[in-house]
């Protein structure tokens, strides 16, 4: 990575000669540090093309082929400041895109989205929002069209398949509503690949706040397992090719307020421009 980064407002940086323990990684951390407000950022934007993926150490790291995180000297050493706090992966080339049509919306975990819906169009101030309707179709309807061009998502329902299209899609946007989905992860890359932008909420989930998903009528009783699928999630989402909002576990107090801290940040969502991950397309 070029080294021709530079703070937003200059400050003076630590000596390394005064202590051992800081390295020259340690000092380009604290000046990547400065363009970064938020750690749950997942990219800072250096140019139009260009960013900076920053990952917190404590989660999984991308495995992608050709990231490095720290040098070999640097992540030896318990002590160093780099290596206890943010691995910095290099860079990878980005596209923005801006739409002027509502955004879709995924929830994760999955296991909320359905949820998280009904009481979304249940609660006052639905109008900017609607569910998407899939198509039903038997196993040789699915299978025909399946063959002409894949669905964005589908699941089987007893002899019929529930199947989430475009077109589904595009009936809801054309109204000037957010196309709320009931979908998982996977479909993020071809609606990508549709020019169709996702905003992915991501329901941050801990030990504590566990216990309050149960008023949202959930069969929370394999809580252990409900955990396991969502540590899993988490790492599916480092590998989606664009960003998504994270709601932290102090951010709502009881579910009407969990509802209302996600439409408002879906409509915070549809103002930004959507930075997309090429090469993982």
């Amino acid at each position: 990575m070029q080294s021709n980064l530079q703070p937003e407002e200059a400050s003076p940086l630590p000596d390394p000669k005064a202590s051992p323990r800081l390295s020259r990684a340690s000092i380009f951390l604290t000046q990547i540090l400065q363009f970064v407000s938020r750690v749950d950022i997942k990219y800072k934007r250096m140019n139009s093309n260009e960013r900076v993926r920053i990952i917190n150490a404590g989660s999984t790291t991308l495995s992608r082929q050709g990231f490095e995180t720290l040098r070999r000297e640097d992540a030896a050493d318990p002590d160093n400041e780099l290596s206890r706090g943010l691995n910095l992966i290099p860079y990878s080339p980005v596209t923005p895109q801006r739409t002027q049509r509502r955004r879709p919306v995924l929830f994760t975990p999955t296991a909320l989205a359905k949820t998280i819906i009904q009481k979304i169009l249940n609660m006052g101030g639905a109008m900017d929002f609607n569910i998407c309707k899939p198509d039903t179709l038997s196993k040789e309807e699915f299978h025909l069209k399946q063959n002409v061009e894949p669905f964005i998502h589908y699941k089987e329902k007893q002899a019929t398949f529930e199947c989430i299209t475009r077109e589904n899609i595009e009936a809801v946007a054309t109204k000037g509503k957010h196309c709320l989905l009931e979908a998982e992860l996977s479909c993020v890359k071809d609606l990508l690949r549709r020019e169709i932008y996702p905003i992915i909420i991501h329901v941050k989930i801990c030990e504590k706040n566990v216990k309050k998903l149960r008023k949202l009528s959930l069969r929370m009783e394999l809580e252990e397992e409900f955990m396991k699928s969502y540590r899993s999630t988490e790492k599916e989402l480092e590998g989606i090719p664009c960003l998504y909002a994270s709601l932290e576990p102090d951010a709502w107090a009881g579910t009407d307020d969990l509802i209302r801290v996600i439409k408002d940040r879906i409509l915070e969502e549809q103002r930004k421009t959507v930075w997309v991950e090429q090469d993982l397309l």
